[in-house]
């Protein structure tokens, strides 16, 4: 039926897994803690609760970093339709994450936390920060060789006026949108 070796093996293998499971225990203790232990172990929550008023907070740097790389892609791909379903490439990626840190480091340093939170819902302003931040970010060198530039101030002072005389829309073609995730492939 078993073998000696199977036999033995499934035994060690029982006995290596009893010792796991008592080594790895986990033990209720009955601790009679009085007020000034109390005070002593909600100290750190209180000196946390003072830091996270005045720095961002994790969840918010991720986030925002994400967004952020997000967008580019999206970007890109405006740009370049060709590029859609491909995987990108790691450089890239690196590229793009880098750019993303410069606008969330260079927000972070000018706004503080409770002037970003007050401004979080309103999109023009968000537009006009993350936009400001991403030129500078971008004439900085951080996106060098991905094609994304932004326009100059005096053809965009032209285009304006341009705009002005003729009220016609330039295109009235949709993108095509479809359900699947962007992929780049290098």
């Amino acid at each position: 039926m078993f073998s000696r070796k199977e036999i033995l093996f499934w035994v060690f293998a029982f006995t290596v897994g009893i010792f796991l499971a008592w080594s790895c225990r986990l033990e209720a203790v009955d601790v009679q803690l009085d007020a000034t232990d109390i005070k002593k172990l909600e100290e750190p929550i209180e000196k946390d609760k003072k830091v996270s008023k005045e720095h961002y907070p994790n969840f918010l740097l991720y986030n925002s970093t994400q967004s952020c790389m997000r967008g580019i892609v999206e970007l890109i791909i405006r740009i370049s339709p060709q590029l859609r379903n491909q995987l990108i490439p790691p450089a890239i990626q690196q590229q793009i994450l880098g750019h993303c840190s410069c606008v969330v480091d260079r927000i972070r340093i000018k706004y503080p936390i409770q002037e970003y939170y007050k401004n979080s819902n309103d999109f023009l302003w968000i537009r006009d920060v993350w936009g400001k931040y991403g030129r500078e970010c971008t004439k900085a060198g951080y996106l060098a060789g991905l094609g994304i530039e932004y326009p100059k101030e005096k053809e965009k002072k032209v285009e304006e006026d341009n705009k002005t005389e003729s009220q016609e829309p330039e295109s009235s073609v949709e993108e095509e949108l479809s359900d699947e995730p962007t992929i780049f492939q290098g």
